[in-house]
């Protein structure tokens, strides 16, 4: 699967704009335990809404990012596109970032697409969806933090913006998929059984 060259010079911009601190705030910024207490709060957050659903919305959000997860990992061992980092034609032009040991971060051989930026989409669409009621202040919010992150891993030099756009991509449509088919699947067996959705 061939990509085109402005993939890699939008990369390698965005990629260029590099400090000290902005290294140690973005490798900090890309890693997924970072985030852990904002899943913690989110999962507060469904049962205090939904209550007994909340079983059910937690199901549904840990079913979007399956499969939004498994199908990143799928088109990645299919169409083997190399990360950045792992890109010798543009060894000497990439800036990467170093990890807690002091090492280099890589990542895994292959990034297309970015299961970072597909996962953080879907969950950020999904708590839209989920609190309408607050979309005044979770949509920007939910939408800033998905950015942050995605652009966080071309700062790092491990994901071309294609595999971003990619990874949003997945996302969205994974999230939309379980979102609203769980509503009418619920909705259906609702009616059928006569209960209160």
């Amino acid at each position: 699967m061939a990509f085109p060259q402005a993939d890699t010079d939008i990369f390698l911009f965005f990629n260029g704009f590099h400090a000290a601190w902005a290294d140690r705030f973005f490798w900090v910024v890309t890693n997924t335990w970072t985030w852990l207490p904002l899943y913690l709060t989110a999962i507060f957050f469904f049962f205090k809404k939904f209550k007994k659903k909340g079983f059910l919305v937690l199901a549904a959000a840990i079913l979007v990012i399956l499969f939004t997860d498994q199908t990143c990992n799928l088109i990645k061992r299919t169409v083997q596109r190399p990360r950045p980092s792992h890109t010798e034609q543009i060894a000497d032009e990439i800036h990467l970032v170093a990890d807690n040991d002091g090492d280099l971060y890589y990542g895994g051989k292959y990034g297309f697409p970015s299961a970072h930026a597909a996962n953080t989409a879907a969950f950020a669409l999904f708590l839209i969806l989920c609190f309408k009621e607050q979309r005044r202040w979770v949509m920007p919010t939910a939408i800033f933090w998905s950015l942050l992150l995605s652009y966080s891993r071309l700062y790092v030099g491990v994901h071309y913006p294609i595999d971003i756009l990619c990874g949003w991509c997945i996302g969205l449509t994974w999230c939309s998929i379980v979102f609203w088919g769980g509503k009418r699947i619920l909705k259906n067996f609702c009616n059928k059984n006569k209960v209160t959705p």
